[in-house]
């Protein structure tokens, strides 16, 4: 361990970039996770989160820059590092006509001795999942579960999940992140943490799970911090304008609207400053400090990034 205490990363990634042809998808990211902790991975549609995670596990090479995953540069040592990672990709990509155990049984051949067989079955009861039921015939929560068993069979260090609860319901989404609560519990419990990052547009399941929250826009990352702390040092400030005057936005403004009388500017690292230079540079007639949820967050850093007049402030 580090003279700080801070745990090693486990994953490390280093102005890393991926291009498709003129398209970059991946624009110069660095990123380190800390060994034995959770991290969500977020973005809108389109911001280079899965070709981040395809990269991670070998699937992709990057155009640029390094990765590190558990030890392993990748993808030059992709063999070795496939049995320190589990992967959970946002399609099953398990064949059809096999029964669970069937499955199970095709994963356990291909690991050989890494393989945790006990584990596997203990897990299995734990996720409810019918061993002698076809793929093709669970249902899309079963169908995650499958995935997330098969990933974890061989004990890895790092478990990589891309949108495992996409499109589920209610129930099925809380009894597989009961599940994924349970595999990395239980991990800690045995004396190996084990490193979790996972990608999902459900941020409520982020805020439950995640010990770090990663951000990443238009293939930029815009920040990595453990989320406790994000969510304690970014704030709403909401002022009633006299009247409808310009407005001097304080530094470290993420994003800001304006809705007749109310001004609702979101900051960054808060302190009781901002809301003085609210006070001092503006004709308000009160001010109000709100906390903001994980979504509330992701939504306004996103809409900054994408408003000039923000950027201005914040420049």
């Amino acid at each position: 361990m580090n003279a700080d205490h801070t745990p090693p990363a486990a994953i490390e990634l280093i102005n890393l970039t991926r291009r498709f042809g003129r398209t970059v998808a991946v624009d110069d990211v660095t990123l380190g996770i800390p060994a034995g902790t959770t991290c969500g991975f977020i973005g809108l549609n389109g911001a280079g989160n899965t070709t981040t995670l395809r990269m991670l596990v070998g699937l992709l090479a990057p155009t640029a820059g390094a990765i590190r995953v558990a030890g392993c540069p990748m993808p030059a040592e992709h063999q070795l590092a496939k049995l320190r990672i589990g992967y959970v990709p946002d399609r099953p990509t398990v064949y059809s006509w096999m029964r669970v155990r069937e499955a199970v049984a095709f994963c356990r051949s291909l690991y050989g001795p890494a393989w945790n067989q006990p584990r596997c079955d203990e897990v299995m009861k734990t996720l409810r999942l019918p061993p002698d039921r076809r793929v093709k015939h669970l249902s899309k929560g079963e169908g995650a579960k499958l995935s997330l068993l098969l990933a974890i069979g061989h004990d890895p260090e790092v478990l990589i999940l891309d949108e495992p609860t996409g499109g589920f319901d209610v129930l099925a989404r809380d009894e597989f992140l009961e599940g994924l609560l349970n595999v990395t519990t239980t991990q800690r419990d045995t004396g190996r943490a084990r490193t979790v990052l996972f990608s999902s547009h459900a941020l409520g399941d982020v805020q439950r799970l995640a010990d770090s929250v990663a951000i990443l826009h238009q293939g930029k990352l815009l920040l990595h911090r453990p989320l406790e702390q994000f969510l304690e040092t970014t704030k709403r400030i909401r002022s009633v304008l006299e009247e409808s005057t310009a407005t001097v936005a304080p530094p470290g403004t993420v994003h800001q609207r304006i809705s007749g009388r109310e001004w609702i500017v979101t900051v960054k690292d808060f302190s009781p400053d901002q809301v003085e230079f609210i006070r001092s540079k503006n004709h308000v007639q009160r001010i109000d400090v709100m906390n903001v949820t994980l979504d509330e967050a992701f939504r306004d850093y996103v809409r900054g990034e994408e408003s000039p007049e923000t950027e201005a402030v914040m420049s």
